[in-house]
C-alpha cells in the first residue's frame, strides 16, 4: 500500500470483524509506515544435521545454547520438508552488530566430526543463491608484480637496517662499517602530505619483513624497498603489539581494563580480524618483603597473549568462572578453545612457550601445604613431561634456551622469618629422555642470567655490593658429555647485565642504572679477554643481527614530558671488540631498533663450509670495505684537493710571469741579478721543545721474541688478539719487524702494529706497503697519502722512516744479540 494513502482508504481494504476495531476519529493524516526491507539482523546456519521433527526441540536448543553467547536471539528457524529438516537454519538476532559477530565466532563451529557450521548473512546466502548453475571463469586481471617484503637482504654490501625515533621524526638507516648511516627512509611521502609517518613507536616484525607504526587510531604496515604502505588496522588508543613467530597473525591490545574490545588477533594474510577479547587483568605478584612486612595495595596489569614457536596455538592467563587460575590454549586460524577446554593451573603465576616445540613451561606458588611447582606441558596432547616441586619459594623466573635445549628455572628460596634469601638455578635438559634436571646451588645472590644464543654456555652474574662477578658455565664437559661445567669465574666486575652476541662467544657485561652509569666491558669468552669502556647514562644495548655491531643508546619515554638526562640523549655504535665509530646525539630520542633477519636457510654442512673458506670470504670483503674507504676519503678530500690545486696552478702562473719579467728587471737594475742565489745566505736553525717525557723499560732478548712469535703462531685469532694485548713490550720491536720478509712475521706484526698505531690508521704497514707498490695511479697517492707518486708517499709518511726498505738482519738466538732495542 502506498505511503500516504488515507485512513479511511486503507480501512475499506479491510474485512469487517477487522474495522469494528478501528477508531472512527483517526483524522485524514493517518498512514501506515514506510515497509523496509533490512536483513542484516538475520544469519543463515548450514551444515546442520538433517533430523526428523521429533528431535526438533532438541536441535533447536543446542543452537539457542550457541549462539546466546554472541547476542540476544529472537527467532530461530529451520525449514523442514518431507518430515525431515533440510539441515540449514535461520537466527535472527536483535542487531545487525551481533549478526555479525555471530558470523565471525561460530563459522567453522564443528558441532561434531560430520557437522562444521557454514555461517553466511543473510543478504551472502542470496547471492549465492542468485549465481548461475554454469560457472563463467571472470576475466583475468592484469598481472600486477608482488612486492617484495626482502628486498632489503640483497644489499650488495650485507649491511643492516635500524629504526631510529627522535624529536617529531622516523628513520630507516643503513649501519655503515666505519662512516656515520646513511639513511635509506624517512617518511617523505607522508611529509609531502603533511602528516606524520609514526605518532608513537615502531616495532619490526620478527623475521623483518614489515615495520609496524603506531597510531592512536591503529597500527599501519610498511614494507618492499620502499616501504609502501601493507595495511592498515583499526584499533583505537592501541599501545601494545605482538606478531607471532612466522609472520601470519599479530595480536594489537589498548591494555584498557574491561574494554571488550580491548584485546584484537589479526590475520596478516587476509588483513581479517579474527577475535576479540576483554582486557583481563591479573594480580601483580607482591614483592620480596620480610616476613610481618605489609606489601601495599595488590596491583594489577593485564593479561598478555604468547605465542607458539610455529603459529599454530596462542595463549593467555586468566580465571574460569568460578574463579579458579587456567591458562586459555586457542588454536589458529579458528581460534577456537583447544580441546574446548582451558589447561587447569591453580595459582599460575607465569607461562612461557618453548622457542622451537609446542611445550609449555608454567610455575605455580605454594598453596596450603601444597609446594610451588614448575610444569613442563606438551601440546596438544597435554601430556606432563616433567614436573619440579620447591618449597619455601619466594620467587621463580623461567629462561628458555633460544634454541629450546634447555629451560633454566631461577628459584629464590626464603627461610622462615624471610629475612634471609637463597638463590638457586634448576636446569633441565629438555631434548633428552626423561627431562633430567641439574641444580646449581648459588652462595650469593644471582642478580642475571642468560644464554649464549647458539651454544651451550650461559653467563650468571652474582655477587653483593657494586662490583659483583660473573661466572660462565657450559651444560657440556670438556669431553662434550651433558654434565654442567664452571668454566671460569670473573671477580669485582661492574656490572649487573649480561647480552650476548647473536653469534655467540663474545659478550657485554653491562652496568645500566645510578649505581655503574653506563659501564660496559666487550668480553670474549673464548680468550678471556676483554675491553673495558664507558656509555654515561646508556639504558639500552642491542646487537644487529649479524653479532658485528653494537647499539648503546640513552632514551627517553614518549609519554614523559621531562627526562631526567635529557642531555646524554642519543646513540653510539660500537664494533664487537668495543671500539667506537659513531655517535649521534638529539634532543628527544625514543627509540632504537635493528631490523631483523630471518633464519638462516644453510644447514650445518654449509655452514662448515662457510666456516672452511672463510679466508677467501674475507680478502673479498676486505677489499670491497677498502674500495669503500677510498671513495669515502676521495669525496671527503675533492673540495679540498680542488682548492689545493686552484692555488698551486695560480703559484705556477705567477711564477712564469715572475720568470718572464727577469730581463726587464735586470736593465732596471744595471745588469743586477736581484734573484741570484749567490747574493743570498742561506741558514738553518732547529728549535726543539720537550713537550713530555716517557720512560719505559722495554728490553727483551730475540729469544722472547722467537718464542712469541711460536706462541702466536699456534694460536687461534681471539688468542693472538688477547697476547699482543698481554706483551705491550712488542711495541719497540715494531721498527726492527716492519723490514722483515718472513711471511710468518706478518700476522704478529699486524697485531702489533694495531696496538702501536692506535684507531685511527686501520691499515697496517704491511697492507699499506703492499697497496703503494701495486698501485698505479698518482690519483691513489693523492687521496690516500696527499702525494703525487709513490716515492714522495714513501717520503711523507711519518718524514720518510715509516717504510723501511732496507734488509734487516735475520732473527738470532745467540748471546751477542740479546741487547736492549
Amino acid at each position: 500500500m502506498a505511503r500516504g494513502e488515507t485512513y479511511q482508504a486503507a480501512a475499506a481494504a479491510l474485512d469487517e470483524d477487522t474495522r469494528e476495531y478501528l477508531s472512527e476519529d483517526e483524522g485524514e493524516d493517518f498512514s501506515f509506515p514506510e515497509f523496509t526491507e533490512d536483513w542484516g539482523n538475520v544469519i543463515v546456519v548450514d551444515n546442520l544435521p538433517k533430523i526428523p521433527l521429533a528431535k526438533y526441540d532438541k536441535l533447536l536448543g543446542v543452537l539457542k545454547r550457541i549462539f546466546a553467547q554472541t547476542g540476544t536471539i529472537n527467532t530461530i528457524e529451520m525449514p523442514a520438508e518431507n518430515e525431515t529438516t533440510l539441515g540449514v537454519a535461520f537466527v535472527e538476532f536483535e542487531t545487525a552488530e551481533e549478526a555479525q559477530k555471530a558470523i565471525r565466532l561460530t563459522d567453522g563451529y564443528a558441532l561434531d566430526k560430520s557437522h562444521v557450521f557454514k555461517v553466511n548473512s543473510f543478504e551472502e546466502a542470496k547471492r549465492l543463491g542468485s549465481l548461475q548453475e554454469r560457472y563463467e571463469p571472470p576475466a583475468k586481471p592484469e598481472f600486477v608484480p608482488r612486492l617484495n617484503p626482502s628486498s632489503w637482504l640483497g644489499d650488495p654490501m650485507h649491511r643492516d637496517q635500524f629504526a631510529i625515533r627522535y624529536n617529531n621524526e622516523t628513520e630507516i638507516k643503513w649501519c655503515e662499517r666505519s662512516g656515520p648511516p646513511t639513511l635509506e627512509y624517512g617518511g617523505e611521502r607522508e611529509k609531502e602530505g603533511g602528516l606524520y609517518w609514526c605518532e608513537q613507536y615502531v616495532k619490526w616484525s620478527p623475521q623483518g619483513s614489515m615495520l609496524a607504526t603506531f597510531h592512536n587510531k591503529g597500527i599501519a604496515l610498511w614494507g618492499d624497498s620502499d616501504f609502501n604502505k601493507q595495511g592498515r588496522f583499526a584499533h583505537n588508543g592501541v599501545k601494545r603489539l605482538d606478531f607471532s613467530p612466522g609472520e601470519n597473525y599479530m595480536i594489537t591490545a589498548n591494555d584498557h581494563s574491561g574494554d571488550k574490545r580491548g584485546v584484537v588477533v589479526w590475520d596478516l594474510r587476509t588483513r581479517r580480524e579474527l577475535r576479540t577479547f576483554e582486557v583481563a587483568s591479573l594480580p601483580v605478584p607482591p614483592p620480596i618483603l620480610p616476613a610481618g612486612e605489609d606489601p601495599g595495595p595488590v596491583r594489577y596489569e593485564p593479561a598478555h597473549f604468547k605465542w607458539s614457536h610455529d603459529d599454530s596455538y596462542v595463549a593467555r592467563r586468566g580465571k574460569d568462572k568460578n574463579g579458579s587460575d587456567i591458562v586459555s590454549i586457542y588454536e589458529l586460524p579458528s581460534m577456537a578453545l583447544l580441546g574446548k577446554r582451558s589447561l587447569r593451573a591453580d595459582g599460575v603465576r607465569e607461562f612461557h612457550w618453548s622457542p622451537s616445540a609446542n611445550k609449555l613451561a608454567f610455575w605455580s606458588p605454594e598453596a596450603d601445604n601444597t609446594p610451588a611447582r614448575v610444569t613442563l606441558v606438551e601440546m596438544p596432547s597435554r601430556k606432563e613431561l616433567r614436573q619440579k616441586n620447591i618449597t619455601s619459594v619466594t620467587d621463580i623466573k623461567l629462561f628458555w634456551h633460544p634454541q629450546g635445549k634447555y629451560l633454566c628455572i631461577k628459584v629464590i628460596t626464603h627461610t622462615k622469618s624471610r629475612k634471609t634469601l637463597f638463590h638457586s638455578f634448576e636446569l633441565l635438559r629438555v631434548d633428552e629422555a626423561l627431562v633430567p634436571i641439574e641444580s646449581l646451588k648459588m652462595k650469593d645472590a644471582a642478580h642475571a642470567f642468560a644464554w649464549e644464543p647458539n651454544g651451550h654456555r650461559f653467563g650468571v652474574v652474582h655477587g653483593d655490593g657494586i662490583k659483583p662477578s660473573v661466572s660462565f658455565y657450559s651444560m657440556l664437559n670438556k669431553a662434550g658429555d651433558a654434565e654442567l661445567t664452571l668454566l671460569h669465574t670473573l671477580e669485582q666486575k661492574q656490572c649487573n647485565s649480561l647480552h650476548w652476541s647473536p653469534q655467540g662467544q663474545h659478550c657485554i657485561l653491562a652496568g645500566t642504572g645510578d649505581a655503574f652509569n653506563g659501564i660496559l666491558e666487550f668480553y670474549d669468552v673464548d680468550s678471556k679477554a676483554g675491553r673495558i669502556v664507558e656509555h654515561y647514562r646508556c639504558n639500552s644495548i642491542e646487537w644487529d643481527p649479524s653479532g658485528r655491531i653494537v647499539a648503546t643508546a640513552v632514551m627517553q619515554p614518549l609519554e614523559g614530558a621531562f627526562f631526567k638526562y635529557q642531555m646524554d640523549n642519543g646513540f653510539k655504535l660500537w664494533t664487537f671488540q668495543g671500539k667506537q665509530y659513531h655517535e649521534t646525539s638529539y634532543e628527544n630520542f625514543y627509540q632504537f631498533a635493528w631490523r631483523p633477519r630471518p633464519s638462516s636457510l644453510l644447514d650445518a654442512a654449509q655452514r662448515k663450509a662457510v666456516v672452511k673458506n672463510l679466508r677467501k670470504y674475507e680478502r673479498k670483503f676486505a677489499h670491497e670495505d677498502k674500495q669503500k674507504d677510498l671513495a669515502r676519503i676521495r669525496e671527503a678530500t675533492t673540495e679540498k684537493r680542488a682548492t689545493r690545486k686552484a692555488i698551486r696552478d695560480l703559484i705556477k702562473l705567477r711564477s712564469a710571469n715572475y720568470a718572464a719579467g727577469s730581463a726587464a728587471r735586470m736593465r732596471m737594475r744595471n745588469g743586477v741579478d736581484a734573484d741570484a742565489d749567490d747574493l743570498y745566505v742561506i741558514s738553518t736553525r732547529t728549535i726543539e721543545s720537550v713537550v713530555r717525557t716517557k720512560e719505559e723499560v722495554v728490553c727483551r732478548s730475540r729469544e722472547d721474541l722467537q718464542k712469541a712469535h711460536a706462541t702466536f703462531k699456534s694460536g687461534s685469532p681471539s688468542v693472538q688478539r688477547a697476547f699482543v694485548r698481554t706483551y705491550d713490550w712488542l711495541t719497540p720491536l715494531v721498527d726492527e719487524l716492519v723490514g722483515a720478509e718472513d711471511s710468518m712475521m706478518f700476522p704478529l706484526v699486524n697485531y702489533a702494529l694495531d696496538q702501536v698505531i692506535g684507531e685511527d690508521r686501520q691499515e697496517t704497514l704491511f697492507d699499506e706497503r703492499r697497496l703503494t707498490r701495486d698501485a698505479s695511479t698518482a690519483e691513489f697517492y693523492e687521496s690516500l697519502f696527499g702525494a703525487e707518486d709513490e716515492d714522495d708517499a714513501l717520503t711523507k709518511r711519518r718524514g720518510g722512516s715509516f717504510l723501511k726498505q732496507e734488509p734487516v738482519t735475520p732473527l738470532s738466538p745467540t748471546p751477542q744479540n740479546t741487547n736492549c732495542f
